[in-house]
């Protein structure tokens, strides 16, 4: 081996150690990082950040469900989960049996989630709501049972976990009053919760904030929100939806921000 040959193999074997950093490095810098959830108020991006939270859910109940037409998103986190769609208003029961066709385990019932099992007033307020009175039938209601989301989950044999939707105007405390053994075996609630006292309601609606307080006394706690509405005269917050899950769950153990 000639002089030079030596002289770039000695070289070479220095720059060994000098080559495995920069491998080592690159790896570090050019690696790409792992796709996180998008961050934006929608409620598909709120799903997707909670499809990280390995939340279980068995069956979903879909207080004031409407239409019922969100079902397609949370089928996409829970697809083997059983569905109940809770309204008063029978117009939409053709939709729902669509949505029993398109998708295994959906049930509906027309009813009034309430305290207790009985009957009430559906007074219609809109296309796609209304709220409950004890007063006399009028021109605009229609008698419709009520019935404790417990008696329901009964009647229809559902499994929980349970994931609990309410878009329910401010009663949202009289449901839960009839909820209370349902509560007991849900992992996951939203709720739409409103920003100012409602005067159909009679004032008795809790604000966001008092949701937030009074979750945490049934051992819930809000992770997440989505959707904020306006109110268009002054822009001032009208309502949003509070993303609740159980406070044990490990993401709350963990307080600083990175």
């Amino acid at each position: 081996m000639s002089i030079m040959s030596k002289q770039i193999a000695r070289v070479r074997v220095k720059l060994r150690p000098l080559k495995a950093l920069y491998r080592r490095l690159k790896r570090t810098l050019w690696r790409t990082p792992p796709p996180q959830p998008p961050v934006s108020e929608r409620i598909t991006d709120a799903l997707a950040r909670l499809s990280s939270r390995g939340i279980e859910v068995g069956s979903f109940l879909n207080v004031g469900s409407g239409r019922g037409d969100d079902l397609e998103f949370f089928k996409r986190l829970w697809p083997q989960m059983r569905t109940l769609l809770i309204d008063m208003d029978p117009r939409f029961i053709e939709g729902w049996q669509k949505l029993a066709h398109d998708y295994s385990g959906t049930s509906y019932v027309v009813a009034g989630a309430a305290s207790e099992d009985g009957e009430g007033q559906f007074l219609k307020s809109n296309d796609v709501g209304g709220a409950i009175s004890k007063a006399p039938k009028g021109d605009n209601s229609h008698t419709t049972p009520l019935r404790k989301l417990d008696t329901l989950v009964r009647e229809f044999e559902l499994p929980g976990p349970f994931f609990l939707k309410f878009d329910t105007h401010g009663v949202e405390l009289d449901i839960m009053e009839g909820a209370k053994e349902t509560l007991a075996q849900t992992s996951l609630i939203i709720i739409e919760a409103y920003n100012f006292k409602l005067e159909f309601v009679d004032r008795k609606n809790l604000t966001f904030d008092e949701m937030c307080i009074h979750m945490r006394t049934l051992g819930f706690r809000c992770v997440d929100y989505c959707e904020p509405l306006y109110r268009p005269g002054d822009l001032a917050l009208w309502q949003i939806h509070l993303i609740f899950i159980r406070d044990d769950h490990p993401v709350f153990r963990k307080t600083t921000y990175d």
